[in-house]
């Protein structure tokens, strides 16, 4: 009986030092993607015609509404046209959006009418056309780059003017100096002579612009070429002071 004990004890011990398996992960609760939907709004049985848009009931809530769906980045894009308005929202599904729109009691009270359609854009632009002063300099500065034009685009620049390029953790000076920059557009315009440039999703927080660019130009052995970089640029009193370029990317639709 001893030896008997003395074995179960064993096999004991021996069972309780093998590795356990390792738990099973829960299982991942599925979450649908985002999508666009376009929520249209016309005037509803309890639109009162004899007021104006904004005195009808409810328009107070519903601007805090639309607010709201802005700070929660939910709200896409709103708009009016004609005698519709339109605000583009993003969110998992047709359900979402009657949850996103169940504040506004200009909906619920029947002031606007919606209809709401799965929003699938195909071309992409911006209506973010800034027309401040500084947004106005630089796109002067682009438009005299565009017509090649080195004296144009000196005067669009202070004349200590600095251009700098960010890589990493690196900060180099490209340019700096007005007539510096112009003697070597010269030659640059020369050598590019159809080099053209654009400039999207142009955002301003005091004197600086933030942008997206894109250059494009025909390489020496003829074949198109195209690039992309992110940039901001410092205007002070109405002059380009300094820019600043991240690394570009090239167009994945055109050669490397």
């Amino acid at each position: 009986m001893p030896r008997l004990r003395a074995l179960l004890l064993s096999l004991s011990l021996a069972t309780c030092a093998l590795p356990q398996p390792p738990p099973t992960p829960p299982t991942p609760v599925p979450v649908a993607a985002p999508r666009l939907y376009a929520v249209r709004l016309t005037s509803g049985p309890a639109w009162d015609s004899s007021k104006s848009p904004n005195a009808q009931a409810g328009m107070a809530e519903h601007s805090a509404n639309i607010a709201r769906l802005r700070r929660a980045g939910t709200l896409v894009h709103g708009a009016r046209f004609g005698e519709l308005g339109l605000l583009v929202l993003r969110l998992p599904d047709e359900p979402a959006v009657h949850a996103a729109l169940a504040p506004d009691p200009t909906i619920a009270t029947g002031v606007f009418k919606i209809q709401i359609d799965v929003y699938t854009p195909f071309a992409h632009g911006t209506t973010a056309y800034l027309v401040t002063p500084e947004a106005v300099v630089l796109r002067a500065y682009l438009d005299a780059f565009n017509r090649h034009d080195p004296a144009a685009v000196a005067a669009t620049l202070s004349p200590a003017v600095k251009w700098f390029s960010l890589s990493s953790d690196q900060l180099s000076t490209d340019g700096e100096g007005r007539d510096a920059v112009h003697t070597w557009l010269t030659g640059y315009f020369k050598s590019l002579p159809d080099v053209r440039s654009e400039i999207s999703d142009l955002t301003q927080n005091g004197p600086y612009l933030s942008f997206r660019e894109r250059a494009s130009w025909t390489a020496k052995d003829g074949t198109r070429r195209s690039q992309q970089s992110l940039g901001t640029a410092e205007i002070r009193e109405n002059l380009l002071a300094r820019i600043w370029y991240f690394p570009a990317v090239k167009d994945p639709t055109l050669p490397k």
